[in-house]
């Protein structure tokens, strides 16, 4: 998966908002930001033929607020401030439908998969007014698109039957972003996000519709929910939820949201944790490989008992599974 979602600077000027901003309705000190978009698919440098290759995101900035969020680099190119003002003035592509139908008429994207939500989540709060989903559901059904959506939230489930039609249509893979089931780690790093176990029954209800669901076992959290036996846990509640694939990845901090996840560590979190989060992230965007790839490893050995496949090996094998 990647860690951000190929668009280049420039693709709308937020200075150059029109409409202007409104208040968001029912949320008190959020500003939507109406855009119509030009463009809406980005391809990812380097990406293979047949793999993810696109990105598509309908959203920029996020009210789910998770402290650590890679895209709050976005919002600072965009001329808005990546803290506080990532989690209250949310982009909104209003032509994002209209913009993906006239992308894919030509077979733009032919065989490769699109990754909608990868950025700033698709399903967060102002999609339950602006409800741009399931036009961009639609879209992609109808021109048998590949794809695949991320998520921590629960609304997804309003769109599971039209999920249900674009799993027929095409290779579809919902991908449900989980990375503790303690809820005391969800609260202190992912306020606005639904709560892990209504993320689980999310998982369960796409399964029971026929819709493949996995989960996006991220971020792992170092030093808060990283220790084995509640990895186990996790991977455990996640097979009985229905998964068909987990993908564990470990916390990174890009440098645009590094001040923000630190003064919020430092504010909210015990001090012993906050001063173990610093002493791991202040000069470093990443953890050690060897820690990664031993999380890594414990992720995968545990989803193995459950006969889960890796992410990599399940999207490899999708095109195999379905008639062309």
């Amino acid at each position: 998966m990647n860690d951000h979602d190929g668009e280049a600077p420039g693709l709308f000027d937020a200075a150059l908002v029109t409409p202007p901003p409104v208040p968001a309705p029912g949320f008190h000190g959020i500003t939507f930001h109406e855009q119509r978009a030009r463009t809406l698919l980005n391809k990812i440098r380097g990406a293979r033929p047949g793999g993810m290759a696109w990105t598509l995101n309908p959203y920029r900035g996020c009210t789910h607020a998770c402290t650590y969020c890679f895209a709050r680099d976005g919002h600072g190119r965009l001329g808005f401030d990546p803290g506080a003002g990532f989690n209250s003035q949310v982009v909104v592509k209003t032509n994002a439908a209209e913009i993906l139908r006239r992308e894919l008429r030509g077979g733009k994207t032919g065989d490769d998969w699109v990754m909608v939500g990868t950025s700033t989540d698709c399903y967060q709060r102002a999609e339950g007014h602006y409800r741009l989903m399931p036009g961009i559901l639609r879209a992609l059904t109808d021109h048998r698109v590949n794809f695949t959506t991320t998520t921590k939230s629960a609304l997804l489930r309003r769109d599971i039957p039209l999920y249900a039609q674009a799993a027929d249509a095409a290779d579809v893979l919902v991908m449900t972003s989980l990375g503790s089931l303690d809820e005391r780690v969800w609260r202190a790093f992912e306020p606005g996000t639904a709560p892990p176990r209504a993320r689980l029954a999310t998982i369960a209800a796409l399964r029971a519709a026929g819709v493949p669901a996995g989960v996006l076992i991220a971020p792992v959290i170092p030093h808060a929910a990283d220790r084995p036996e509640a990895l186990d846990s996790l991977v455990d509640a996640c097979a009985e939820a229905g998964a068909v694939t987990v993908y564990p990845d470990v916390m990174r901090i890009s440098t645009g949201a590094r001040d923000w996840f630190l003064t919020q560590s430092a504010n909210h979190l015990p001090p012993r944790l906050h001063q173990r989060l610093a002493s791991s992230y202040a000069h470093e965007r990443a953890m050690p490989a060897h820690y990664v790839r031993q999380v890594t490893a414990h992720v995968h050995a545990r989803a193995a008992r459950h006969g889960l496949p890796r992410w990599e090996d399940y999207i490899r094998a999708a095109g195999s599974r379905r008639p062309r």
